[in-house]
């Protein structure tokens, strides 16, 4: 029997994917044999970290930056290993694994300092290495932490390497407004000299980056060399890079080890496969889009139920404009939300609130809405549908075996080195509480598509109104100069992306909209809410 081109597409999408996700666990070799280990902060805080030993007597303590996990620091940990260095990755109190919150004067503290002192006493304990035999290599919020932990009399160190590190010596607005503080006058900032602290320096930075920009990396520098620059105290400015891919940069990882190899006198192995790890997220991702949408073709058929919708589009000009004012409308009900939320005594996932505050808002406003029959362009009341859609307990079982199926692929595609999935931890409450709300709005989406579906409108214009907000706020990122923000907006509108094209393939099998709503909600915040610290 010949099979269908669509069906040999998906297949050949699905095989694909699964061989970026291999291709990736072939790179990691070199971590293999890395153990969980946890330990306490001088505060009694539990962190949690990944250790590698090593054949050499020389090794690193890899720190992450804000909002991540020590699994994006996976690229210079497979380097180092690979190179035979112990090597020691660990979670920041609210980060990945580790429990616990951050406060938002954070920045103003040594808290997290200490943590990398309470780090380096456990990596100095697993590996039998002394102090001056490891190097601290920090990314964003992790190399400001390094610098500032190495003037809390550590002990000689083997050297500091500091990506794109978030130490502002002049006005940074957008730095400013995300840590409450200005680093001008903080006393360890200003304390900063060639011989404080006394080790080697490698600053490296990308020419894009906003949160160390080239005028704040100049006089951090400065501050750190005296005008000395050599290879003990050193600056590398790479052309066309920005702050967010610093630490997957074959580049910036090509100068590190470089570097390193002046200072240990080592010969390190350079590795040309991070170009490799890079073609493989690329891969994977598209794989995994083509392979939701081919399945979806299999499998489609007819909407179901439209002809049975009570509630009808009049005039498609009302109801696109009335979808645009709408969206803007909802704004203070995202805030109350958010209000909402941060009246509750848990750490916040402060960054993850515009997920639920525009699609949860949005959702609950239109509910209203359409409950009153007072939607713009349209006529008819609540409920949707002029009879509930009869049971069928395969296609809602087959829907939820594809939704584990699809978290299961999200979680191996993400751990190759985005970020952890999932933690558990108080992530798991947030999570409970945030995919219903989120669903409503999936939910209005799903029937509002049915609508313009039968009254012949753009569903591509739909879907665009819907995602408004998201590119709205990208551009309000770029427009305060923070190319960072936009960047990270941008990923969750890829993740949106994924989490719509999924829904679709959801609706097909199960033609169950408030099912298809849930799974899409509980993809969303799988995806996103391990990205965001905890305040």
């Amino acid at each position: 029997m010949k099979k269908s081109p669509t069906l040999l597409f998906a297949i050949f999408s699905m095989v694909l994917f699964l061989v970026s996700i291999a291709a990736v666990a072939v790179l990691d070799r070199p971590l293999g044999d890395s153990q969980k280990v946890t330990f306490l902060s001088s505060e009694g805080e539990k962190l949690v970290g990944t250790y590698t030993r090593g054949r050499l007597p020389v090794g690193v303590l890899l720190l992450e930056g804000f909002g991540s996990d020590q699994v994006t620091m996976k690229s210079p940990a497979v380097d180092f290993a690979r190179a035979g260095w112990s090597v020691m990755t660990f979670d920041f109190s609210g980060h990945g694994r580790s429990p616990g919150k951050l406060t938002f004067d954070n920045a103003a503290s040594d808290r997290l300092a200490k943590q990398v002192s309470n780090a380096l006493g456990e990596f100095k304990l697993l590996s039998g290495l002394r102090s001056d035999q490891i190097f601290l290599v920090g990314h964003s919020l992790g190399a400001r932490v390094a610098i500032q932990s190495a003037t809390l009399n550590l002990g000689q160190l083997g050297g500091l390497v500091l990506m794109g590190a978030q130490v502002n010596l002049s006005k940074n607005t957008q730095s400013e407004f995300f840590t409450g503080t200005s680093d001008e006058q903080l006393g360890w900032a200003r304390n900063l000299s060639s011989k404080n602290p006394p080790e080697p320096i490698l600053m490296i930075s990308g020419s894009w980056d906003d949160v160390l920009t080239i005028q704040n990396a100049s006089l951090l520098a400065e501050k750190l060399a005296a005008g000395e620059f050599n290879e003990q105290r050193k600056i590398v400015i790479l052309p066309a890079l920005f702050h967010n891919y610093e630490p997957f940069s074959p580049r910036v990882l090509t100068e590190i080890m470089n570097w390193i190899s002046i200072q240990t006198g080592e010969d390190i192995e350079r590795s040309s496969l991070n170009m490799n790890r890079i073609a493989a997220w690329f891969t994977g991702y598209i794989s995994i889009l083509l392979a939701l949408f081919f399945s979806r073709k299999i499998v489609e058929q007819h909407q179901s139920g439209v002809g049975d919708l009570r509630i009808f589009i009049i005039s498609r000009r009302k109801f696109f404009t009335g979808k645009l004012w709408l969206g803007l409308a909802s704004l203070p009900v995202a805030a109350l939300l958010s209000g909402l939320f941060f009246m509750a005594p848990l750490g916040k996932p402060v960054i993850n609130l515009i997920y639920v505050g525009f699609i949860g808002g949005n959702g609950l406003l239109l509910l209203f809405l359409y409950w009153r029959g007072k939607t713009p362009g349209t006529a008819g009341k609540l409920p949707f549908l002029s009879h509930k859609e009869g049971k069928n307990s395969k296609a809602i079982l087959t829907a939820l075996i594809l939704t584990a199926l699809m978290l299961i692929a999200a979680a191996l595609y993400a751990r190759t080195g985005w970020f952890y999935v999932f933690p558990l931890n108080v992530r798991i409450v947030w999570l409970v509480v945030f995919t219903p709300i989120t669903a409503v709005g999936f939910w209005i989406g799903i029937h509002e598509e049915r609508m313009v579906r039968q009254s012949g409108g753009s569903l591509p214009l739909l879907s665009t109104l819907g995602l408004l907000p998201f590119f709205l706020y990208a551009l309000l990122m770029l427009a305060i100069g923070s190319l960072s923000g936009m960047l990270g907006g941008l990923q969750g509108l890829l993740i949106l992306a994924l989490v719509l094209i999924f829904g679709n393939l959801v609706q097909e099998v199960g033609k169950r909209p408030w099912l298809t709503a849930f799974c899409q909600a509980l993809l969303l915040y799988w995806l996103i809410l391990p990205q965001s610290v905890l305040f």
